[in-house]
Parts: structure tokens; C-alpha cells; sequence
């Protein structure tokens, strides 16, 4: 396969802005209807941010209720100086009262109405 310099550019260039992005472990049960998530590689606002996304979207999904935060521990990572870790625990329990929550469950009636 001949790559001209242009299509090196963009795949270069599309794997160091997703490189830059947070990760994320993704939701996993700790106990019964109690998870976790693990968010790194980003600033601390922007870690925070995403773990409460992803915890607020899977309760969502998968029971139609908000999230409560159990537990927060967020922390400098050791391995980059900008960078921020965050473990977050949380059970899905009562209304849906984020921005985010309530429209991830719109988008999610859209889905169903289609």
C-alpha cells in the first residue's frame, strides 16, 4: 500500500489528538449495584468531567436513574506533571437531575422512537 504525504499527515496527526484524550477503564462493578471508573491522561477538570459523563451515562442506560457519588479520589499522575487521575465510585439511584443525564435519556426516547 503507497501512502502519499498527505494521508501519513492526517493518520499522524489523528493519533495524536486521540492520544491527548483522556482514558478511561470504563465502568466496572465493585459490588452489588455499586461501580467504579477510572479516568487519567488529561487535566483535572477534564478527568472529573469525564468520569461523571460515563457514570451518568451508564446509569442512564442501564437503569434509567441518576448517579450518586460513593467515593472520589483524584490525584496528580505520577507519570506526567499536567496530567490527573480520578477513581470515581458511584450507584446508580434516583432522578436523572444533571444537564448531561437528561440528555443522554433524550437521545436514548429518540433512539427507541425510530
Amino acid at each position: 500500500m503507497n501512502l502519499s504525504t498527505p494521508k501519513i499527515i492526517s493518520i499522524v496527526s489523528a493519533g495524536l489528538i486521540l492520544s491527548a484524550c483522556a482514558t478511561t477503564t470504563g465502568v466496572k462493578p465493585i459490588s452489588n449495584g455499586l461501580y467504579t471508573i477510572n479516568v487519567s491522561r488529561g487535566g483535572a477538570d477534564k478527568v472529573k468531567l469525564r468520569a461523571y459523563q460515563h457514570a451518568q451515562k451508564f446509569c442512564v442506560i442501564q437503569s434509567n436513574e441518576g448517579m450518586v457519588v460513593v467515593k472520589e479520589d483524584q490525584r496528580a499522575d505520577p507519570s506526567s506533571k499536567d496530567s490527573s487521575i480520578i477513581d470515581l465510585d458511584f450507584k446508580c439511584s434516583g432522578p436523572i437531575d444533571s444537564a448531561y443525564g437528561k440528555k443522554v435519556l433524550q437521545d436514548i426516547q429518540k433512539d427507541t422512537k425510530k
